[in-house]
C-alpha cells in the first residue's frame, strides 16, 4: 500500500496547484459515487470542480477543457490514457478496470487497484479509490458509505480495501450490517415489485406481490429494516421456493445476508440509494443522482442553517429521483419477462437483441444471474441510432473459474471489427458498428471456446 499512498499524495499535489477542475466519471452507482466522494472532499478544501457525467470515455469531451484545468476520470480512463496524454492536459486516473499497460506520464497521475496488487473487479471500485483519495485531502471519513455503496453497485466482495472502508464506516456510526432479505426499497412492497436482483416471476406485478406477502400474513408497508428475525427466515423460505433449480448456490444465497442501512438521513437502506444512482445516472438524471450524494450545510427559506439531506431541496431531489428509479426498474423488468423466448444461442454464448437505452447491464445481470446462468451473455441494444450498437456482456463466478474474461472478448473482438470494448473479466462492454454484430459475436463465440479449453 507504500506505492499507493505516493500515488495519491501524487494526485494531491496536483489537485492543490490546480485553479480549476473538471471531473468526468461514470453514468453508474459507482462511477456517480466516485464524483461524489469528491465534489464533497474538493468543497471542502474550497477548490470548485464541474462534475459531468457520462456513458463512457470519448476524447471528444475534452475538445471544450482549456490547459489550465485540471481533469479527473473516475471510474474510467486506464484504458485511455494515451488518448488522455496526448492533449497534454494535466490528469488524475481513478479507475478500477482491468487494462493492457501502464505507462508513465508526467502529466497524468494514474491510480488503478491493480497497480498494487489489488483485485479492482471485487476488492476496490473506482469510488473506493475516490474514497482514499478523499482521505488524503482531508477528514473525510463520513463520506465512506458513497464507497460502499459504489462497491455494492459494482457487486463486489467487501473483503480486503473494501472491508478497510467498510470498518471506517461502521467505526464511525455511518452505516449498521444486519442479517436481512437483501431487497432494494425501504418497504417490502416496493423492493419485491421492482425486485432484479433477486428477480422473481412476480416482479413488476403488484398483484401478485400483495397476494404472496398476504399469504406470509406480512403487512405490504412493512419496512425491510424493520423485519423480525421470523420475518426475514419466512421470506427466505418462501422466496428461496420461486426460484429456478438451476441457479448456482452463489445466487440463491444472496436472498439473505449482510445488508447495511444509514443510521441517519431520509434513505435508510442502502441497496435502495445504490439502485437509485444507476437508475438515474442510466436515465440521464446524473445531476439528480449527484445531489443525493452532496453533503455540508443549507440555508433554508426562514435563513435557518440546516443539513442539507434535511432540507426541501434535498427533499423534492430524492422524490424525484425514486420516480425515475421506479420507471427504470420497471423497463428492466419487462426486458427480462419474455426473454427466454427471445434468447439467442451460439455454441458457447447466448445472446438478446434489446432497443431501449440505458438498461443493457441490468438486463444482462438479470438474465444471467436468474434466468439462464450456463453460457456468457451479451445483450446487444440498437435504441441508439448513431450507426453503433451497445453491448452488455456477463458471467457468472463459475464461468470466470472455467477460464472465461469477458474484457478480454469484449476488447479483442470490438477491436477487430472496427469498435472498442473493455471492463472485467465478469462484466464488461462494448461499443460496435452497427453493421458488424454478427461478425462480433463470431469471434467472441471462438475466444470464449479458446478460454475454456474446448
Amino acid at each position: 500500500m507504500e506505492k499507493l499512498a505516493k500515488d495519491l499524495d501524487n494526485a494531491v499535489e496536483f489537485i492543490k496547484l490546480a485553479e480549476r477542475i473538471r471531473i468526468f466519471s461514470h453514468n453508474d452507482a459507482d462511477g456517480i459515487s466516485a464524483a461524489g466522494i469528491l465534489c464533497n472532499a474538493l468543497l471542502r478544501k474550497n477548490k470548485r470542480c464541474q462534475i459531468t457525467i457520462i456513458k463512457s470515455f470519448d476524447k471528444n469531451i475534452l475538445n471544450g477543457v482549456s490547459k489550465d484545468e485540471l481533469v479527473v476520470f473516475c471510474d474510467m480512463g486506464s484504458n485511455d490514457i494515451e488518448d488522455i496524454s496526448s492533449t497534454g492536459l494535466k490528469a488524475v486516473i481513478l479507475d478500477h478496470h482491468i487494462f493492457d499497460k501502464k505507462d508513465d506520464y508526467d502529466n497524468i497521475v494514474h491510480i488503478n487497484p491493480y497497480f498494487y496488487g489489488i483485485d479492482g473487479s471485487k476488492e476496490l471500485s473506482a469510488s473506493g479509490v475516490s474514497y482514499f483519495l478523499s482521505k488524503k485531502l482531508g477528514k473525510n471519513e463520513d463520506l465512506s458509505y458513497l464507497a460502499i455503496v459504489g462497491a455494492i453497485g459494482d457487486k463486489q466482495d467487501l473483503e480486503k480495501a473494501n472491508e478497510i472502508i467498510l470498518n471506517e464506516a461502521l467505526k464511525h456510526n455511518l452505516i449498521e450490517k444486519r442479517r436481512n432479505i437483501k431487497l432494494s426499497g425501504e418497504d417490502l412492497l416496493t423492493g419485491l415489485v421492482h425486485s432484479i436482483d433477486p428477480y422473481f416471476d412476480f416482479s413488476g406485478d403488484e398483484t401478485g406481490v400483495k397476494s404472496f406477502l398476504d399469504r406470509l400474513n406480512i403487512k405490504h408497508d412493512k419496512k425491510i429494516y424493520n423485519l423480525s428475525k421470523e420475518e426475514i427466515e419466512l421470506l427466505f423460505k418462501s422466496l428461496i421456493k420461486m426460484l429456478p433449480d438451476n441457479l448456482p448456490d452463489e445466487v440463491k444465497n444472496c436472498i439473505v445476508g449482510d445488508t447495511f442501512f444509514m443510521k441517519e438521513g431520509h434513505i435508510k437502506n442502502l441497496l435502495f440509494l445504490v439502485d437509485i444512482l444507476n437508475s438515474c445516472g442510466k436515465m440521464g438524471k446524473s445531476g439528480l443522482a449527484l445531489s443525493l450524494c452532496l453533503k455540508g450545510k443549507y440555508k433554508s427559506k426562514d435563513e435557518t442553517i440546516i443539513p442539507y439531506h434535511n432540507s426541501e431541496e434535498f427533499l423534492n431531489n430524492l422524490k424525484e429521483a425514486e420516480r425515475y428509479t421506479s420507471d427504470f426498474k420497471i423497463s428492466v423488468i419487462k426486458e427480462v419477462k419474455n426473454a427466454k423466448t427471445r434468447l439467442k444461442k451460439r455454441k458457447n454464448l447466448q445472446y438478446i437483441e434489446i432497443d431501449k437505452e440505458g438498461i443493457t447491464g441490468e438486463v444482462a445481470s438479470t438474465i444471467i444471474r436468474y434466468i439462464s446462468p450456463d453460457l456468457p451473455i451479451f445483450v446487444i441494444n440498437k435504441a441508439n441510432g448513431d450507426g453503433e450498437i451497445k453491448i452488455s456482456t456477463r458471467g457468472t463466478r463459475s464461468l470466470v473459474k472455467k477460464g472465461v474474461d469477458l474484457a478480454k472478448v469484449t476488447k479483442i473482438s470490438a477491436k477487430k471489427v472496427g469498435g472498442r470494448g473493455g471492463g472485467h473479466n465478469i462484466a464488461s462492454g462494448a461499443s460496435i458498428p452497427s453493421d458488424k454484430e454478427d461478425l462480433f459475436l463470431d469471434i467472441a463465440d471462438d475466444i470464449i471456446k479458446r478460454q475454456m479449453g474446448l
